[in-house]
């Protein structure tokens, strides 16, 4: 029933409220009679990836699924300081009611988090991927449950979020910012609308050291010589050093922002070709951030 409080209808921006029929299907309804049904457990607002995406097809099974929960990462990402830990202090901290885990894919981040709470909160997870969402339905109701955690599945766009503004106490992405890609930016300006004031957003970002920076400049020429015009204008939006992402920040509604630097750079490679196929951003330095909003 939190649902019937949180829960806007992304058309037309009404509330909405949990209907069930004769034959027990639920459904969420707005005034104006747009429905969204409740399918295995989640709420399926029908949204679909960007063009030439394909997540939702990412695993075939659920098999394919649990490998990905408890496969082996790139040790790349592993670097550094323990990017769990940093994130836990902070969450411990705040002991936020409402998180939303914003582009939530199968939770890699939260659930480092999920198992170490110890007061009542309501997780929201928020993916494209109805398809995804049910499997962390099944996960997290299973495999990774925690009596103080009610986890809520929604599959739906992060860029218009089926939220109500100013509702949520944390709004958490790991890697989910940025897995929008084009999007990336209007997600995290949503972040910032469902927010209560004074409340943050915690998330890992990737960054370059620096555009003045000889080692960046390397790995970023090698990056836009590996990949096609469409990709190459992306990429170049993508690349943000401290200074330019702080930016964003700011003018995206988040005026106070702390970093805690997770690892540097990779050294670049002495030789002229893009040396990985897939996960193309590893080489950039990671940071984890806490944005918090202020009105003005």
């Amino acid at each position: 029933m939190h649902l019937n409080k949180l829960l806007i209808c992304p058309k037309c921006k009404k509330q909405m409220k949990l209907k069930i029929q004769k034959n027990d299907t639920l459904i969420y309804e707005c005034e104006n009679n747009h429905q969204y049904y409740v399918v295995d457990g989640v709420v399926d607002f029908r949204t679909r990836e960007i063009s030439g995406e394909q997540w939702s097809l990412s695993y075939r099974n659920y098999e394919e699924y649990m490998h990905e929960q408890y496969g082996p990462c790139n040790p790349n990402y592993n670097r550094g300081l323990n990017q769990s830990e940093v994130i836990w202090e902070k969450i411990s901290e705040l002991r936020p009611r409402v998180i939303l885990d914003i582009a939530c894919g199968t939770g890699q981040g939260i659930k480092h988090q999920i198992k170490r709470i110890n007061w009542p909160v309501i997780i929201i997870m928020v993916d494209l991927s109805h398809r995804i969402l049910k499997w962390n339905k099944i996960f997290y109701s299973t495999e990774w449950k925690n009596p103080y955690v009610e986890m809520i599945y929604l599959a739906c766009d992060g860029a218009n979020l089926p939220i109500l503004s100013e509702s949520v106490d944390l709004v958490f992405s790991y890697s989910g910012y940025e897995s929008m890609q084009a999007k990336m930016l209007d997600g995290f300006r949503e972040a910032n609308r469902v927010l209560k004031n004074e409340k943050h957003t915690i998330y890992n970002k990737s960054v370059i050291e620096s555009f003045e920076s000889e080692n960046s400049k390397k790995w970023m020429n090698l990056l836009l010589a590996s990949v096609n015009e469409e990709e190459k204008e992306w990429w170049k939006s993508e690349f943000n050093d401290m200074e330019h992402w702080l930016n964003i920040c700011i003018s995206s509604g988040f005026l106070e922002n702390k970093s805690i630097q997770i690892y540097g750079e990779l050294p670049a490679p002495d030789c002229e070709t893009f040396p990985f196929e897939n996960e193309m951003a590893q080489w950039m330095a990671e940071y984890i951030f806490i944005s918090k909003k202020l009105r003005t």
